[in-house]
């Protein structure tokens, strides 16, 4: 054992200890002990050994509670004590309070307890002592009793100052974080793994309304969650338990006065000692204000949207209104054109068809800006000849500038001498806004159009375009605006020149819509100069003369064609009509809707040319009854409708009835003249041999791939379409011969094999057509259905094996469309 720091005490102790205590206590004697075996040696030690090696402050007192022993421990507590040891020994319990006292935070508490101590003369544990120096230790209170006679006292004291204060602080921790959690907008709450409610705090009471007793041991859905959604929360904490994953979502909750609020919930797993989740506990805040919010943005965006609508409307209506006369006074004026005039009248007819077009150039910018703001503005790439669309380009132009004084000047790269492939009508319509807008704006001096190959990669052609003039030129803090919608670039140029401010930002929005840029450069010899580049095809087919491109369309032959116009304006009648007649095709007038379902229902006709707007009978509700009833004549035969208003909503709709295509109003001879040659052209053999694929997309070979070339000409979007339409329709359309021919219904089977006939070609499947063409030959003069449905099976075992390519031909085409 160490020797005691005060050796004195120790020998005072064992010279005067007398009692019982000492006697039994001191020396070790153990009479009420028991241990198995010879008796260890640790235990024949005398119990000072133990006390004076411990890491607690010991003391003993005897019978009458004189202080007769002390550890090192204990001692080290009062620094004073040495000089005080012969007095603070056998002295009486009350001088040894006093003497104690000095020592304490709260000495009077000290005095009283120590009194209640002796008194009582039962064991205490844990009573905390507060020194004056901050120290806090816990003293622990032993009688000894021997044969139920009072031997004296051990008592322990321990400093735990450390450990308290470390409690301390991580209460005091633990009650600021409450504090700011029962503060913020976030109520907390923790839940056992399947729901119940194990603890809150203020926060979650003060939004829900309950109080904590009200909502311990309750499921926290069932009692917060809408009926309606219980279901949804309970996968949801099953979800989080099961994957083990935190989740971040909203929910409508129910609060205790029956009012809603909606919550942003976190919840995360509470997890065991051994990892495993025994429940849950979630952080809710509070975002009604942010859901109402949210909720009249939508409204607003959905009145936003109304008023956009009606605003296409009314653009649509004007548009019709104004189009409609129009389309007579430029058809009338082309018409006109080709007779016998003296050089007055070609005068006026020129003036007619300048004002005719600038009129058209207005409406069409505006519809044209909202197509393109609504997204429906599509890409329709096709065969051009990008010499011959510029030289028309500069000869329309060069009318316009007639006798002013402004030289015109065009030059084309020479080694831009192939066929392109690209959308040439919107080309057409960029340059047609940046030279509108040249022409515009210069009084004299020159308007450029230079026409750049810029660069080539692999089989794509970059052309870059420059129109520059020598006009009023444009400021350069006014760059940015010029592109903007409604925008030019000063005040007083709509008073002075007129025009929309949609030229230049329809040029942008094209320009970029076909993946090239455009900007404004400078240039020395120009005020303006405007720039912009376009991607191509390179079909690195030559192009072909001027003869062979006017004659193209000429050379089909319409044959016995019948077309139905369903037409009720007189002026377009008389512009449709004389082109009719000029094509030499014969054509049935209706001029409402009852007699158009008349003509309909009574004959069959080749082709329908429709007014949307007509009497009696809107064009949409007279195309749904053409193909509603496929027992009447003209259920297959194509729809052409003729509109003003070609809004893309009025585009969608017509899709969806049935209507086959649509042709804007007005429209030239040459756009009516493509569509008969679409739709009517019966010489298809023959047109094959002379038409390539240039597009670049290589069909399946499984497929008629010259047959496919031809059919498209090199549009894709088209084939896409046609492919959609086959893959979605052609499994019930089979379907329904197989039922025809159980029913045994001769007519019907022809109708439906006369129907779907030509829909295996525009896949591909030109065998397919074939082999239905043997079907219908059959069903001409046979009735034998064994034999019937033999053929049928073999058409179809065909279409079965093919479909598979044909599904997987639209998504390569898609894809390329897309690159």
């Amino acid at each position: 054992m160490e020797p005691c720091k005060y050796p004195y005490l120790f020998n005072y102790m064992t010279i005067k200890g007398r009692s019982s205590l000492l006697k039994n206590s001191l020396s070790g004697k153990s009479p009420n002990g028991k241990f198995h075996g010879e008796k260890p040696a640790i235990l024949s030690l005398p119990i000072i050994t133990f006390l004076q090696n411990t890491n607690a402050g010991i003391i003993v007192t005897d019978e009458r509670h004189r202080f007769i022993w002390a550890n090192d421990v204990y001692l080290d507590y009062f620094v004073n004590l040495p000089t005080f040891v012969g007095e603070f020994f056998q002295q009486p319990y009350q001088n040894v309070i006093e003497y104690m006292k000095s020592y304490m935070l709260f000495p009077g508490a000290f005095e009283t307890k120590m009194k209640e101590l002796r008194k009582k003369k039962k064991p205490h544990f844990g009573w905390e002592l507060l020194f004056a120096d901050n120290a806090i230790r816990e003293v622990s209170y032993i009688p000894v009793f021997e044969k139920n006679s009072f031997q004296g006292s051990i008592w322990q004291i321990v400093d735990v100052t450390k450990q308290k204060r470390e409690q301390q602080a991580i209460k005091d921790y633990a009650n600021r974080y409450n504090v700011v959690l029962n503060q913020l907008n976030a109520a907390i709450c923790e839940t056992d793994i399947h729901g119940n409610i194990t603890s809150v705090h203020h926060s979650f009471c003060r939004m829900s309304g309950y109080t904590e007793e009200e909502v311990i041991g309750k499921n926290i859905t069932n009692l917060f969650v809408p009926e309606e959604h219980r279901e949804y929360a309970h996968n949801l904490r099953k979800y989080r338990v099961d994957k083990d994953v935190p989740l971040l979502y909203d929910m409508e909750i129910v609060l205790k006065d029956g009012s809603r609020k909606w919550v942003l919930a976190s919840s995360s797993n509470i997890y065991d000692a051994n990892g495993k989740p025994i429940g849950g506990v979630g952080i809710h805040m509070d975002i009604t204000a942010q859901k109402n919010q949210q909720k009249e943005l939508e409204i607003a965006r959905h009145a936003a949207e109304e008023a956009q609508r009606i605003q296409k409307e009314f653009l649509a209506n004007m548009s019709h209104e104004i189009r409609t006369p129009l389309n007579a006074i430029i058809g009338m004026a082309h018409l006109l054109g080709e007779t016998e005039l003296s050089d007055e009248q070609k005068e006026y007819i020129k003036i007619l068809k300048h004002s005719s077009d600038i009129l058209h150039g207005l409406i069409t910018d505006i519809l044209d800006i909202s197509k393109i703001e609504a997204g429906k503005l599509e890409v329709n790439p096709r065969e051009f000849d990008l010499r011959e669309l510029v030289q028309s380009m500069r000869n329309s132009f060069q009318l316009k500038l007639a006798q002013r004084p402004i030289q015109l000047t065009v030059e084309v790269d020479k080694r831009l001498n192939t066929l392109l492939l690209g959308d040439d009508m919107l080309l057409n319509q960029i340059l047609m806004n940046l030279m509108g807008n040249a022409e515009k704006f210069t009084k004299e001096g020159e308007i450029a159009l230079k026409v750049i190959l810029d660069k080539i990669v692999g089989n794509v052609v970059w052309v870059k375009f420059r129109v520059c003039d020598t006009g009023i030129g444009i400021q350069k803090d006014k760059l940015e605006l010029i592109f903007q919608n409604y925008k030019q670039a000063e005040k007083d140029i709509r008073e002075r020149y007129g025009g929309t401010g949609l030229g230049l930002a329809i040029a942008k929005q094209l320009v970029e819509l076909q993946g090239g840029q455009i900007g404004v450069e400078e240039e020395p010899v120009y005020t303006t100069c405007f720039c912009f580049n376009l991607p191509f095809t390179d079909t690195s087919k030559p192009l072909m003369a001027s003869a062979e491109f006017e004659n193209k369309y000429a050379r089909i032959n319409f044959g016995t064609s019948k077309v139905l116009v369903v037409e009720d304006n007189q002026m377009n009648l008389k512009y449709i009509i004389s082109l009719l007649e000029k094509y030499k095709i014969d054509y049935q007038l209706a001029t409402n809707g009852p007699d158009a379902l008349y003509f309909l229902n009574s004959k069959h006709f080749d082709l329908v040319l429709m007014d949307i707007r007509i009497p009696g009978m809107d064009g949409f509700e007279l195309a749904k009854k053409i193909r509603e009833d496929e027992s009447k004549p003209n259920v297959a035969t194509p729809v052409i409708a003729t509109t003003a208003a070609a809004m893309p909503s009025t585009v969608a709709k017509a899709r969806m009835i049935g209507i086959t295509d649509i042709l804007t109003k007005p429209y030239t001879p040459d756009q009516l003249l493509q569509v008969l040659n679409k739709y009517l052209n019966e010489d298809e053999t023959e047109f094959i041999m002379e038409v390539q694929n240039i597009s670049g997309y290589e069909f399946h070979p499984s497929l008629d791939v010259r047959y496919l070339n031809t059919l498209y000409e090199s549009n894709i979007s088209y084939a896409i379409d046609l492919f959609d339409i086959f893959v979605q329709t052609i499994l019930d359309e089979l379907e329904k011969l197989h039922v025809t021919v159980k029913n045994r219904d001769v007519d019907q089977l022809k109708f439906q094999v006369h129907k779907i006939k030509p829909n295996f070609s525009m896949v591909g499947l030109t065998w397919v057509t074939q082999k239905m063409e043997n079907l219908e030959l059959y069903l001409r003069s046979h009735q034998d259905f064994e034999e019937i449905d033999h053929m049928l099976q073999d058409a179809n075992t065909e279409v079965k094996k093919f479909f598979p390519i044909i599904e997987e031909e639209l998504k390569k085409m898609q894809a390329f469309l897309n690159q």
